[in-house]
């Protein structure tokens, strides 16, 4: 059985922040059903799109049920009015005025299901001056100061590789969903309102670099695959290729010295200690970065993990869903595509073991569920569907 076997979810996000919660709360069990308008989600038509199917949409859709609903209708809002009562949890992630346009005001809904939770994701928050500026991923790493941080020091700012904003707030607004619905199945709360955003998220991932800015006044400089504050500990090349290691501590600066040779550099004043080290980062890397190219990665890696220094391979994608170590942790799974094929998707990132989570289906076409949502959840009849589309409410 899953955790959340019975709770039932009326997804409308788009893109990829709210639909991510939405698909870990599929894969935790709960019954989601993914609401577009007619146009469909915009992750659907962003590239690659393969034999009309979005890359993008299916990174975050999996184990949905897809219905389409026109909310700009009077019909559409009657609809969506049963449905919120027959749920557990809202999740919309639209800017608050629209939200309010659209009938997805917090007042509105808690007054038609006290029970509920909505859970409500905005790119800079729910107050503020800001508070109804759109907000994606790119845009939230420049104004967060990440964007600042990342990339080579001599050329210009660059985007982290992944949308770990975007990710992040997901896997964020799925804990504080299953927050408030424990406190609504211990009678500490009845419904209530969630708010997660963009902001919120960026801000609380800078982790120990707001702090070092708050309490020392540092501001982290571009360093490439470098941190600032551990040396050596970056992306070398080698002889074949490159990879990472660091000296996380002394004691991995003397193992690493000796793996490398350079045993004398050890107690050498300039690069005893980790404040020595990164005072004079550019002298040591310039001494180590000949000596890394002598080998190949692997031989590398070999000599590095014997001696317990933190290392790693560089990988691309392709190679690192190759690894039996991310097979092993059922990283990349394999679904039917609904056409006589398959696709692999990603694995769930969490294990539970007495309620483990079942990573659903292929994500569902644009209303690829509608008739059975309509007919058999709400009653309407095939005739009353047949109206319903010819009106655009569906």
């Amino acid at each position: 059985m899953t955790a959340l076997r019975g709770i039932r979810v009326l997804d409308l996000s788009r893109v990829l922040a709210g639909p991510s919660c939405g698909q870990l709360l599929a894969d935790l069990g709960a019954e989601v059903i993914k609401i577009e308008d007619l146009a469909g989600d915009e992750n659907r038509r962003w590239a690659p799109v393969v034999d009309g199917r979005g890359a993008n949409f299916f990174s975050a859709n999996r184990g949905k049920r897809g219905l389409t609903l026109n909310l700009k209708t009077a019909k559409g809002q009657e609809i969506l009015e049963r449905l919120v009562r027959r749920s557990d949890v809202l999740l919309e992630n639209f800017p608050p005025a629209t939200a309010e346009r659209l009938g997805l005001s917090h007042a509105r809904l808690i007054g038609l299901n006290p029970r509920l939770i909505h859970v409500s994701i905005t790119g800079y928050g729910s107050r503020g001056p800001l508070k109804d500026r759109p907000g994606y991923d790119n845009m939230l790493q420049a104004f967060s100061g990440m964007m600042a941080m990342t990339g080579e020091p001599d050329r210009s700012p660059a985007r982290l590789g992944p949308s770990l904003i975007d990710l992040g707030t997901g896997m964020l607004a799925a804990a504080a969903t299953c927050a408030a619905l424990t406190a609504r199945a211990e009678g500490r709360a009845e419904g209530q309102h969630v708010e997660v955003s963009l902001l919120q998220t960026a801000i609380a991932l800078l982790g120990y670099h707001l702090t070092a800015w708050t309490m020392a006044g540092k501001l982290p400089e571009r360093s490439g695959s470098a941190v600032w504050h551990i040396v050596p500990y970056q992306a070398f090349q080698t002889a074949d290729g490159w990879l990472m290691a660091g000296a996380t501590n002394d004691d991995a600066w003397r193992r690493m010295a000796e793996v490398l040779g350079v045993p004398e550099l050890v107690d050498h004043p300039d690069y005893r200690t980790a404040t020595a080290r990164s005072a004079n980062r550019t002298a040591l890397i310039a001494l180590l970065e000949p000596i890394w190219r002598r080998r190949t990665t692997d031989d590398w890696i070999a000599r590095l993990d014997a001696a317990r220094v933190p290392c790693s391979p560089l990988y691309d994608i392709a190679q690192a869903l190759e690894h039996p170590q991310v097979k092993a942790m059922d990283m990349l799974i394999e679904v039917p595509d609904g056409r006589g094929g398959t696709l692999k998707l990603c694995g769930v990132p969490l294990s539970m073991s007495a309620t483990p989570p079942v990573p659903g289906g292929r994500p569902p076409d644009l209303g690829e569920h509608t008739e059975e949502i309509l007919s058999q959840e709400l009653g309407l009849s095939a005739e009353e569907i047949a109206a319903l589309r010819r009106e655009g409410v569906v």
